[in-house]
């Protein structure tokens, strides 16, 4: 069975919406082809359940068209799973590696609600299904806060029985440090676009560039800071965060579309690090130290429909 699609790019949002409402979710105004995209149809084979990351564990993958066609041969022992279909935005980031290529990165700019592939209807297998995206810019005062890090990595603290956690956000990522009986680890934190089945989430963490400093040998086993032990506890701590963020990025849409956001889904198409402020700090003996203070904005991508099939 093929499973084909059809990838539109909102260029006037007004006019969409307008559109999308009157028609019922057929619009005639206010978009245009996408072209080239990359898209996966994720499921969840063999275990039924969608174990999230990039790329998906089980999936198939292609690219649209210059037309922003794009299709799945769905094959027979798929059909007692869900399948997800879910389009990513590509760009690049320099190699460490020098001399080599640079590093393909993808981002999130649709997911739909799973479905079960079992229940896909006749006609919906024999037409394209229209998929529209509008990817917006977050106002920079609807981002994760220096102060929400901080009440996160507080419980993560807790959890992992550690002497200190510290979590700062740096121009380009959040750089944490942990410490227990004198050993620290250090690493980067770096803000994705999630790419989970549950569309409520809309944001994880990867850590990144593990260095860790021991005393001894007997410290090995008092340190609890596996790094996967690590990145599973910041992402259970991340889901009430995730929650709200989603909450207030479809607010923003409603905002701006009135009527849209019910039938939208919220993805993350690119994380931005803003200066929202500054902190000063007087030592005896030295020049008073200003630091700036900056906030995580996730800027979201909007999809509809948010239910496909």
């Amino acid at each position: 069975m093929i499973l084909r699609g059809r990838l539109h790019e909102i260029t006037n949002l007004s006019s969409f919406v307008a559109s999308y409402l009157k028609t019922g979710g057929r619009p005639t105004a206010g978009f245009e082809a996408m072209g080239k995209t990359r898209v996966h149809l994720a499921t969840d084979f063999p275990s039924k359940k969608f174990a999230g990351g990039f790329p998906p564990s089980m999936s198939m993958k292609t690219d649209s068209n210059r037309d922003g066609r794009f299709s799945f041969d769905v094959g027979k022992p798929l059909k007692g799973f869900r399948g997800q279909i879910v389009v990513f935005r590509q760009s690049e980031m320099p190699n460490p590696m020098k001399g080599m290529p640079p590093i393909p990165v993808f981002d999130p700019i649709y997911r739909c609600a799973p479905f079960a592939i079992n229940d896909i209807a006749s006609a919906d297998w024999a037409a394209a299904k229209n998929i529209y995206i509008h990817r917006a810019k977050t106002p920079d005062d609807k981002g994760i806060t220096q102060k929400e890090i901080d009440e996160l990595v507080k419980d993560l603290r807790k959890d992992l029985k550690l002497d200190k956690l510290r979590a700062t956000i740096l121009s380009n990522r959040a750089a944490v440090t942990a410490e227990k009986k004198g050993g620290d680890v250090k690493f980067s934190a770096f803000v994705r676009g999630s790419t989970s089945a549950d569309l409520d989430r809309v944001i994880t963490v990867k850590a990144g560039e593990i260095d860790i400093d021991l005393p001894g040998p007997d410290f090995i086993v008092g340190l609890c800071v596996d790094e996967d032990e690590i990145e599973a506890q910041i992402r259970k701590g991340l889901v009430n965060l995730s929650k709200r963020v989603s909450t207030e990025l479809l607010e923003e849409l409603e905002k701006a579309a009135p009527g849209l956001s019910s039938k939208a889904s919220v993805s993350v198409w690119r994380v931005r690090f803003v200066k929202v402020g500054e902190r000063s700090v007087k030592m005896p003996g030295i020049p008073k130290v200003v630091t700036p203070i900056y906030s995580v904005v996730p800027d979201a991508a909007f999809g509809v429909p948010r239910k496909l099939f």
